[in-house]
């Protein structure tokens, strides 16, 4: 067997197997005739295949291409010397150049009789019309018509352009006909959104065309993994009604969640939740018409009594309500609202009662202080038993009825609700349990946390504005003031409470309660400062402060009076 030769590759060889020749395709001439429209080379441009084959005149007349030639870099900067030959025949060149910067002048040449600055040659030119008059032509809009209309005839002819809904004229000699007549019923326009109605409230929304067929919705739901799919398709196999449910059923507790709260009795309901529904709207619109309607509560009483007894019937409330307001009511609706609002189920509304369900017991003006205070005359201030009557001598009810109001007005009190009626003991928090236990000390002073409550809100005066998004009195405080509270917040003082004027006796106790001691002459001296400083006079427990603070550092003690 011939030994084999093992073959040496030469660099040449090598360089051939180790690099890859590009490969060129051929694309054919119709479809790169297509290509070039969709998508063309860089740097080409987008050509229709329509005219793929019109002549290319751009590359013809947009000017030679620049030739920099094959001279190198070094030979542009630094040109190679000029020969004795080429020199001269620069120089003839140049020579050229210099002779034709300046012609000869033709003034010569021109006869003597010519003016050569007022004579001008050739034929003078004739202006048009103004640019103007073109654009808005001096012609009335009935001359206009007209021409345009004139040569239309040819136009529609050669062009078929023919304006919205007109004809075409076919010249047809049958005297009968008319050109412009329409035959048929006309089209209903309607313009009240009856249309839009009737795609909105189908006619039959039971029986709509189904989006999926039956068969889909059966193959989905035999192949699907839900639950409540495959307990329907059970119920279904079964026989048994849709809304059955497996399991014990677990009832529903006696005491709902406003019984536990409020500890309320164990009384039956008498209405049911949708008639107590009703009930609380015809409450509340009867208490927005005698707000609105009448001045005082005294008032829309003595509407309703039409009979002039002291009291309100049914016969007058139905009456009052249906004739006087045009509110159409139920008689049945009319005998629940009387038996819910009569609390001693004697047929008919008293003053008190009528207060308290129909009217806004505190917002509404009850109008009896007229009578309250001729009453007290009579009793001399002490005592509370007497009844109040009105101007005709008819009662209305008792002095002991009455609560007076922080603004020396009167209104009824409440009556006993059955939310009221809880246990004895009343409301007990876990504090307050704590602090039953025996021999138990109770510290002088407590650490508080949290958000200072108020406990007067009728200290505040009742802002113009009614801003909804205006933050509860005592939570404008921030995070360091709860984390530390000052020895105001400690006392339940607010940071509104510092900037409210007090007097001189006010503020003497305050900083004493506060165990701040502060000697008599600065006492003084603060108090001037800060009651200068007010254009009324005013001086509050902060500017006190910052009077004191002031004094401090200007003696050089730097120690504030509180943190």
């Amino acid at each position: 067997m011939a030994s084999t030769v093992k073959q040496v590759l030469t660099h040449d060889q090598l360089w051939e197997v180790l690099t890859d020749k590009p490969v060129e395709f051929s694309t054919p001439e119709v479809v790169q005739r297509y290509r070039n429209y969709t998508s063309p080379d860089v740097s080409r441009p987008r050509i229709h295949p329509g005219r793929a084959y019109d002549p290319n005149h751009r590359d013809e007349i947009h000017g030679d291409q620049m030739n920099l030639g094959d001279g190198k870099n070094g030979e542009i900067i630094n040109p190679k010397p000029k020969t004795t030959f080429e020199n001269r025949l620069f120089n003839l060149n140049e020579l050229v150049y210099e002779r034709n910067r300046q012609r000869i002048k033709q003034e010569n040449s021109l006869p003597s009789n010519i003016d050569k600055y007022k004579t001008t040659f050739g034929i003078p030119t004739h202006s048009s019309e103004k640019a103007g008059d073109l654009v808005n032509p001096k012609k009335s809009q009935a001359q206009i018509e007209y021409e345009f209309e004139q040569p239309r005839s040819m136009y529609l002819f050669s062009h078929k352009e023919f304006e919205p809904g007109e004809q075409l004229e076919r010249h047809y000699e049958n005297g009968e006909l008319i050109r412009h007549q329409t035959h048929g019923v006309p089209t209903p326009v309607y313009a009240d959104g009856r249309h839009a109605r009737e795609s909105l409230i189908w006619i039959r929304p039971n029986h709509t065309t189904p989006i999926v067929t039956q068969s889909v919705n059966e193959y989905d739901e035999s192949r699907c993994d839900n639950s409540a799919i495959r307990t329907r398709r059970f119920l279904a196999q079964t026989g048994l009604p849709v809304d059955h449910r497996f399991g014990i059923a677990t009832g529903s507790d006696r005491l709902s969640a406003g019984e536990i709260i409020h500890q309320r009795a164990n009384v039956p309901a008498v209405f049911d939740e949708k008639s107590q529904a009703a009930l609380a709207k015809l409450r509340s619109q009867l208490c927005s018409l005698h707000i609105t309607t009448f001045k005082t509560q005294l008032q829309a009483f003595q509407y309703y009594d039409t009979n002039q007894d002291g009291f309100i019937s049914i016969n007058e409330l139905t009456n009052t309500i249906e004739k006087n307001f045009n509110l159409q009511l139920s008689d049945g609706l009319i005998a629940a609202l009387m038996f819910q609002c009569d609390q001693d189920h004697d047929g008919k509304l008293n003053f008190l009662e009528f207060s308290n369900f129909l009217c806004y017991r505190i917002a509404h003006s009850s109008g009896l202080e007229q009578f309250i205070n001729e009453e007290k005359k009579k009793n001399n201030n002490k005592n509370q038993t007497g009844i109040i009557k009105d101007n005709q001598g008819r009662p209305l009810l008792n002095i002991s009825d009455l609560i007076e109001g922080t603004n020396g007005k009167y209104y009824p009190r409440k009556l006993i609700s059955q939310v009221d009626e809880m246990v004895p003991d009343g409301w007990k928090t876990s504090y307050d349990k704590i602090n039953e236990a025996p021999f138990r000390l109770e510290p002088k002073i407590k650490r508080q946390y949290g958000l200072p409550s108020i406990t007067e809100r009728n200290q505040y005066a009742i802002p113009t504005a009614n801003h909804k998004n205006r933050p509860p009195l005592g939570s404008n405080t921030i995070v360091g003031a709860l984390l530390s509270p000052s020895v105001w917040s400690d006392r339940g003082l607010t940071e509104d409470d510092l900037l409210v004027p007090k007097t001189m006796e006010e503020i003497r106790d305050i900083f004493a309660n506060a165990n701040i001691n502060v000697s008599g002459e600065d006492f003084v001296y603060a108090w001037t400062t800060a009651a200068a400083n007010n254009e009324q006079g005013h001086v509050s427990v902060a500017t006190f402060k910052q009077a004191l603070d002031d004094k401090n550092r200007s003696l050089g003690n730097y120690q504030i009076v509180y943190a």
